[in-house]
């Protein structure tokens, strides 16, 4: 068994006894190498979630450059972080480039003329999973480690053959544990789209698979049985919004009122909202306090959030970009109204105005969207059909989320013990 020693190093902890800490600039060197009249040589890199992978010059996503002359060249085999707004802990922050190309001027690359970095790699990462880097970076939005912090970081000073050792070792246990998350995450995507596609069937074909059918006469609905009727949201339900109390007052957000946001509609059941107000702040809004049973659609926020939807269970305020939808009681039971809302989801951009990367809804869109009716006792009986199958399928999901999110902590674990020596390899 290999004898340990303290590292001196809180977040390091112990290490081999013949191991020794150097900091980085004793194994790399930082270059920023702005690539100017030579941009058309290069192809242009991302730091992303999935590693450095190639990205289009013509990608508009986020904020995107005029011109790239002012980027900087990443060689195959550096190093590369991207160490600013440090608070933010669900962003990327390290890679080693499979590529030469062109990255952002905002990332610090690391160089040296080693030919397998692969060791130095799992080590950073193994910093940037246990979230060292916010922690050194202090405190505030414009926390963040320059080029000369990383060289003064420490890292193990060991000889090539164990580099490689620990490399190819956690190369292959990575490998293993990516390729069960990658299987469990698409069994998830297989049983999200078993779901949409019962709810589509269910809310738009009933529970009688005999039933006489018709023509809705709108297309994306196809047919549905000869006694439904097809109508109008304006038609069966009253529609609102709500508004944004001013951020700078803090007294608006010190109180216990619910508040919900666009970007907290999930699909689900909401019984209390993340956000709260405070009553100073429900009174600066626009729009009235929403009743349990009315369900809220996102109308801002382009194709990924447009559309999203969530059950109200609790008195809340909304903010401007939620449409709160009241059902008629009497033509409309509220849980169907939700699965038939979600159904929706896919066919609000048909609708959507505004630019091509940002299309929203408004509350006129919403009213005009064709909506399918049973009768009260049909929408129960769906209601609770899907109420079960649902709840079936989302404990699935959940059963394999947990499994995915027990192999990426002992992903973490295994590249901690291995890159600090406490498990021997």
């Amino acid at each position: 068994m290999r004898v340990m020693k303290d590292s001196g190093v809180y977040w390091i902890g112990s290490i081999p006894k013949n191991w020794l800490l150097l900091p980085t600039k004793r194994f790399f060197r930082t270059e920023k190498r702005i690539v100017g009249d030579s941009v058309n040589e290069y192809e242009r890199l991302a730091l992303t979630m999935q590693g450095v992978i190639k990205r289009s010059k013509d990608d508009s996503e986020g904020l995107q450059p005029e011109k790239f002359e002012g980027y900087q060249i990443l060689r195959e085999n550096e190093l590369v972080f991207k160490l600013i707004d440090l608070e933010n802990v669900k962003t990327s922050r390290v890679g080693l480039s499979p590529y030469t190309g062109l990255v952002s001027p905002a990332y610090i690359v690391m160089t040296n003329d080693h030919k397998d970095n692969r060791f130095f790699y799992y080590w950073f990462m193994f910093m940037y999973y246990n979230e060292v880097f916010n922690q050194l970076g202090g405190t505030g939005v414009r926390s963040a480690l320059n080029a000369k912090d990383v060289c003064n970081l420490p890292v193990p000073s060991i000889d090539y053959e164990e580099q490689s050792r620990i490399a190819d070792y956690l190369d292959s246990k990575c490998s293993k544990i990516d390729s069960i998350i990658e299987k469990q995450t698409q069994i998830i995507e297989k049983l999200k789209e078993y779901k949409t596609s019962l709810i589509t069937e269910v809310v738009t074909k009933g529970l009688d698979p005999n039933v006489e059918m018709k023509d809705s006469g709108v297309e994306w609905i196809g047919k549905i049985p000869k006694r439904w009727k097809i109508s109008k949201i304006k038609n069966v339900a009253k529609t609102s919004s709500g508004g944004t109390p001013s951020s700078g007052i803090k007294e608006y957000y010190d109180g216990n009122i619910n508040w919900v946001c666009s970007y907290d509609l999930h699909g689900s059941v909401i019984t209390e909202s993340e956000r709260k107000i405070s009553s100073s702040g429900a009174d600066v809004i626009s729009g009235t306090l929403q009743s349990p049973n009315c369900v809220l659609v996102a109308m801002y926020g382009g194709a990924g959030t447009v559309g999203n939807c969530g059950l109200l269970q609790c008195y809340a305020y909304t903010n401007q970009a939620v449409c709160s939808i009241s059902f008629e009681k009497s033509l409309i039971v509220p849980l169907f109204g939700f699965y038939v809302i979600k159904f929706l989801k896919e066919f609000w951009m048909i609708y959507a105005v505004g630019s091509r990367k940002d299309p929203n809804i408004s509350q006129e869109t919403v009213k005009e969207m064709y909506f399918v009716i049973p009768s009260i006792d049909e929408q129960l009986s769906i209601a609770d059909y899907l109420d079960r199958k649902c709840f079936q399928v989302d404990t699935l999901i959940k059963k394999k989320e947990q499994i995915i999110e027990k192999l990426k902590e002992y992903k973490k674990s295994l590249i901690y013990e291995a890159v600090t020596g406490k498990r021997e390899v």
